[in-house]
């Protein structure tokens, strides 16, 4: 660990990736996103449906960073007293309700609505929990010391029922403070505001916990296509096995239509480096691990919506990281006007990204820009792209020793 400021502020992540007939990210009506940039429609993949698989390949990079994001936190406490410590049931809700109140100072609603996307749960949390794998055992195993306090209590209680929400402000000052509860308030207390580097990294939003606000040190943009995207209509008809081996019977079993699109996009990311070290107590070691996990999975994931119908699993025709001291940079303002490739997309949006990188440099007369390197499918150099490396390994090792201040 060291005080001393990183020599890069952002690491900008720059991908071209042309993704075949699919539906990676669907609206309500079950159409691609679309969006309407420089006068033509274009196909969208949005910045949530992207977040999610670069965090999932993360945390399965790394372990001890891995985090969950649920309302069911009760029901995993209550699940580790039974299957851990061979707890009844009604006991182990019992207990696990009330670690649930001290822990959040009985400021958090539980109970899902009928009108919910989930079914209608009086254990779950009214706001999704994001926290380390390690909260809901570390509350079993601190309630499970106190076993024969929640006996007493269970059988004084007559019944385990969950409070149906918030502290009312008619209750005394000790309840709405979490108080009245089993177990101390003062054994669960920060538990739940709690991050690990991951979780630092991405952010959380949880306004109802004192202290577990976290700002996020990434920022996704919507990715798009280069140039206009028409959506298809796939019509498709499902055969039924058995009326086809019966004569006079229409095989037919289903007959349906789904939209799917195609292009090459330009999906872009950036990572305020030292924001990021300064919220993990500028532990450079885990930064770097970190950054490389999240620079890697924004490279190698894709949605997996749609996969099963399209297996559109393409990896990237460019990726483009630049290391920057001020400010990031996106450069989707290349694509305003869209491409129109005659001999696909792809090859005419490298050299698109390329010229208007090079212009921004000469605008800014470098400004800023403290490394530069380029992987692509291409074997020459891109100007305005930075160094040329073989591979898309080279490429993030290459913007971490730069962001690092490391010697290869």
């Amino acid at each position: 660990m060291t005080d001393t400021p990183l020599p890069a502020a952002f690491l900008d992540l720059h991908v071209l990736q042309t993704i075949p007939l699919s539906g990676l990210n669907l609206d309500g009506d079950g159409c691609p996103k679309s969006v309407v940039l420089g006068g033509a429609t274009r196909a969208r993949i949005s910045a949530y449906s992207k977040k999610r698989p670069v965090r999932l390949h993360v945390e399965e990079s790394l372990p001890d960073q891995a985090s969950v994001r649920t309302r069911r936190l009760v029901h995993e406490v209550r699940d580790l007293l039974i299957q851990e410590e061979g707890w009844s049931e009604e006991l182990a809700t019992f207990t696990a309700l009330d670690v649930f109140t001290a822990a959040t100072g009985g400021q958090m609603s539980l109970g899902s609505s009928a009108d919910d996307i989930q079914a209608k749960d009086p254990l779950a949390t009214a706001a999704l929990i994001y926290t380390p794998t390690t909260t809901a055992h570390r509350m079993a195993a601190t309630a499970a010391r106190r076993k024969h306090d929640y006996e007493i209590a269970l059988k004084e209680a007559g019944t385990a029922k969950p409070r149906s929400g918030r502290a009312s402000k008619k209750k005394d000052k000790e309840q709405e403070e979490g108080g009245g509860t089993v177990t101390d308030p003062a054994d669960f207390h920060g538990l739940l505001a709690d991050a690990n580097a991951a979780i630092a990294l991405l952010g959380r939003t949880l306004m109802e916990i004192d202290g577990a606000e976290r700002d996020a040190c990434v920022q996704v943009a919507s990715a798009f296509t280069t140039h206009e995207a028409n959506i298809e209509i796939d019509f498709f008809v499902a055969v039924d096995d058995y009326a086809a081996k019966t004569q006079g019977v229409p095989a037919v079993g289903l007959i349906g239509d789904q939209r799917l699109v195609a292009g090459t996009f330009y999906m872009y990311s950036t990572i305020a480096l030292r924001s990021f070290a300064n919220a993990i107590n500028n532990d450079r070691a885990v930064a770097r691990a970190v950054c490389r996990a999240y620079t890697d999975g924004f490279i190698h994931t894709l949605p997996k919506t749609g996969q099963t119908s399209s297996a559109a699993w393409t990896l990237p025709d460019l990726v483009h990281l630049a290391v920057r001291t001020d400010r990031p940079v996106n450069l989707s303002t290349a694509f305003d006007k869209p491409v129109t490739g005659r001999q696909g997309n792809a090859d005419p949006s490298i050299a698109r990204l390329s010229d208007y990188a090079k212009t921004i440099q000469r605008l800014t007369a470098g400004r800023g820009l403290l490394h530069s390197v380029h992987a692509y499918t291409g074997t020459t150099k891109l100007p305005g792209l930075g160094t040329r490396v073989d591979t898309f390994d080279q490429a993030i090792e290459s913007a971490l020793d730069a962001a690092f201040g490391t010697t290869p």
